[in-house]
């Protein structure tokens, strides 16, 4: 179970700035894009890890960190650098992964 409170996981005014005065349906679509993404994304950093490919592991972050970037995901952002050397260190990064899409469908959510 993650922990982190939403503020720490969402950017609140990069969330306004991207969803503010969009309509709900445009919303639902880049929510469920950023979801499939962050999710494609995280899968190939950890194989990526698991098989020692330091190629795709740099275009896995490069791409999770873009994403995380774009949607105002800080936590996630920040957890794109750290080592995954550890099994543990790989489900933190998918639970703060899974926090981060539910704190940022709880915050556009609270501007609509």
């Amino acid at each position: 179970m993650f922990s982190d409170a939403p503020a720490q996981l969402v950017d609140p005014q990069a969330v306004d700035a991207l969803f503010g005065g969009m309509d709900s349906d445009t919303c639902d679509l880049l929510l469920d894009a950023a979801a499939a993404d962050t999710t494609e994304w995280t899968e190939r950093l950890a194989l990526a890890w698991q098989q020692g490919n330091a190629e795709e592991q740099s275009r896995a972050r490069h791409s999770l960190k873009g994403i995380c970037g774009n949607f105002g995901m800080t936590l996630l952002f920040d957890r794109c650098a750290g080592t995954l050397a550890a099994d543990e260190a790989l489900q933190d990064l998918r639970d703060c992964r899974d926090a981060s899409l539910a704190a940022l469908r709880a915050a556009v959510s609270g501007l609509q």
